[in-house]
């Protein structure tokens, strides 16, 4: 059953910004692109390699090894939609808590 699990402070990711963690096992990156928030997993889907360390831009996520792009609210790859999307979860902000909703066991 999924569970919703505090991940960060809405007051630390004010829009166009982003930081990555570890919640209950699960590398995230969460943040707020043009004013919404979003939780994804830490990792490309193209390479395996931690795209929370990319620039935001917009709703765009690079991934900072190859250059391929994810757009964080749908999670498309933009530059080529065959390699495989970005991970997402649900997130909700609860009393300037954000929270993920992740699967639980």
């Amino acid at each position: 059953m999924a569970k919703w699990i505090e991940a960060a402070k809405e007051s630390e990711l004010p829009p166009g910004t982003k930081t990555c963690v570890e919640v209950a096992g699960f590398a995230l990156v969460i943040g707020n692109a043009k004013g919404v928030l979003f939780a994804a997993a830490n990792i490309c889907p193209h390479a395996g390699l931690p795209i929370g360390d990319g620039d935001l831009r917009g709703a765009t996520l690079t991934c900072p090894y190859h250059g391929y792009t994810f757009n964080v609210q749908t999670g498309k790859n933009v530059d080529d939609p065959s390699d495989g999307e970005l991970p997402r979860y649900a997130v909700r902000c609860v009393e300037g808590r954000v929270e993920v909703e992740l699967p639980g066991e």
